[in-house]
């Protein structure tokens, strides 16, 4: 009887013992797998690499974020402080009496008492700075545009034009057009000028409180519409004219070059106001030889003059 039909004969788990043997002691037999094991097979083998394919390196995508996170958080810290990204300098355009500098305070950009307090470029506003810079008297419209470095900060203004030269308590400011007082900047000797010779002890009653008396006009202050168009429509008439008076009760006035005050208001009816004017004198002065000592036609329906004895 041969090994394999001894083996047959035992039970099954000393056929397995058996075999287990056999497998130690005797060389294994050949074994012919089924078609199934060896589909089985191949699927489970290990794909064979070529030599010419290069070496796959794969990343983790969470060191790959990792890495991203780090770098944005590192070029934020230095966006944050840097010393190119604080404002220290403006471009500032558009300016005639307005110095760049002046310009730099009004933005609040810089503190004039703490200059090395500098504002970082990702803070800035900038319509709170138009808004700010519109706020002065001297600036009528103003545009903020924002850059990178060198130039982070753009400013262009339009400032408002002088219209006059007021002088009250010993200060001479400017006036536009418009009435709003300014800083007197520079002498326009083409402006006229308007002189308050005896001011006021109480406050003017009107919109312009300040008007013409003791107190000093700064910003924030006005003077009235018709009396700035009072002084523009007289020196038109008469451009030879360059200072004007101003009294609190009697308005504007102008002293007549053959000795006497001419009173007239406001620029309210001038043209009227004028040919009123012209009329008494011609008919006091020129005529009859009187001469006055002043002659108001604030009203051109009431006039009144005084004459010198």
């Amino acid at each position: 009887m041969s090994m394999r039909d001894k083996l047959s004969a035992r039970p099954p788990r000393l056929r397995r013992r058996l075999l287990d043997d056999l497998r130690e002691g005797e060389p294994a037999a050949p074994f012919k797998a089924t078609p199934r094991a060896r589909r089985r097979a191949r699927r489970n083998a290990p794909a064979a690499v070529p030599r010419t394919v290069p070496t796959r390196v794969y990343l983790s995508t969470r060191w790959l974020s990792a890495f991203i996170v780090t770098v944005l958080l590192i070029v934020l810290y230095l966006f944050l402080t840097h010393e190119a990204f604080f404002v220290q300098t403006i471009y500032v355009g558009g300016t005639r009496y307005l110095s760049g500098g002046e310009i730099f305070t009004r933005t609040g950009l810089i503190d004039p008492e703490n200059p090395t307090r500098l504002t970082h470029l990702f803070w800035i506003d900038p319509a709170a700075i138009e808004r700010r810079l519109e706020a002065d008297p001297s600036i009528a419209d103003a545009t903020v545009e924002l850059g990178w470095p060198p130039m982070m900060v753009q400013v262009t203004v339009i400032e408002r034009e002088p219209a006059l030269i007021w002088e009250q308590a010993n200060l001479r400011v400017w006036v536009d057009a418009r009435g709003r007082v300014m800083q007197l900047r520079q002498d326009l000797p083409n402006l006229p000028r308007v002189v308050v010779e005896k001011p006021s002890r109480t406050l003017n009653i009107g919109a312009c409180p300040l008007q013409g008396t003791e107190e000093l006009l700064g910003p924030g202050s006005c003077i009235d519409l018709n009396t700035v168009i009072g002084v523009q429509q007289f020196k038109a008439l008469y451009p030879n004219v360059d200072e004007l008076v101003y009294d609190s009760v009697k308005g504007l006035g102008y002293r007549d070059g053959r000795g006497w005050m001419f009173w007239f208001g406001d620029g309210r009816d001038m043209l009227t106001k004028i040919a009123v004017y012209n009329e008494i004198v011609r008919q006091v002065y020129e005529r009859r030889g009187r001469r006055f000592l002043e002659v108001n036609v604030s009203n051109p329906d009431a006039p009144y003059y005084s004459l010198a004895r």
